[in-house]
């Protein structure tokens, strides 16, 4: 199986007032194909540190990081946002949609930006949300939504390009119990389907059973 994400000896700190926070100390990791890993950790631990690396939103201060066997850590911005969107997609907890546009459009606007055809992007979108139970959601806006239907309409965000990883923050923490069970379901369900690896940082044991493999991140380590 080849790796899709490869953290080597990666180390990363921030400065906090007058203390220095270290994040990570010398990580090694390896994500292979077809592989969902559950991240876990308490608050403050580094989990949302450790997908914005891997999603080149923030750069370490030491070590390498691979996707897809490329080295992508000392990649410039524009390479970095062209590697984002032909590879990566990302599910937050806050839910990041643009609020003037459209369930629909909201989900197609990854395609138009890499150069799909808009009929194409346009059927992709409403094939997608229409197997997530949205076929009647189409053409809302995100206030119009409840929070589980905005979270079912960021997830088909990122899997419409059929990305190689996606990178979960959270994704359950602001639902209740029934809206946690349905979108954990459709995501687990999508991320398959799509043969993508994925790394979904929860505090939801309840998720994170429901993956292939569970890490936990302390004290600047991986295990």
């Amino acid at each position: 199986m080849p790796n899709i994400l490869n953290f080597q000896k990666v180390s990363h700190k921030f400065k906090q007032g007058k203390s220095i926070i270290n994040v990570l100390n010398s990580v090694n990791f390896i994500l292979k194909s077809n592989c969902i890993v559950a991240l876990v950790g308490s608050s403050g631990s580094g989990k949302s540190t450790f997908l914005h690396l891997a999603g080149l939103l923030e750069s370490p201060n030491k070590g390498k990081i691979y996707i897809n066997n490329k080295i992508v850590s000392k990649l410039d911005n524009s390479a970095r946002t062209k590697l984002r969107r032909n590879s990566l997609g990302f599910v937050y907890q806050k839910i990041y949609l643009l609020p003037e546009f459209t369930a629909l459009e909201n989900v197609m606007i990854p395609q138009l930006i890499i150069g799909i055809d808009k009929m194409r992007a346009i059927n992709e979108a409403k094939n997608i949300l229409s197997s997530m139970g949205l076929k009647n959601r189409l053409n809302h806006r995100p206030s119009a939504l409840s929070g589980g239907e905005q979270q079912r309409v960021a997830i088909a965000r990122a899997i419409i390009n059929k990305p190689s990883l996606i990178l979960a923050d959270e994704p359950t923490g602001n639902l209740d119990s029934a809206s946690s069970k349905l979108i954990s379901k459709i995501l687990l369900q999508s991320i398959r389907e799509t043969k993508a690896s994925a790394i979904i940082a929860t505090h939801s044991l309840e998720l994170a059973k429901k993956c292939d493999l569970i890490y936990k991140i302390d004290s600047g380590e991986i295990f």
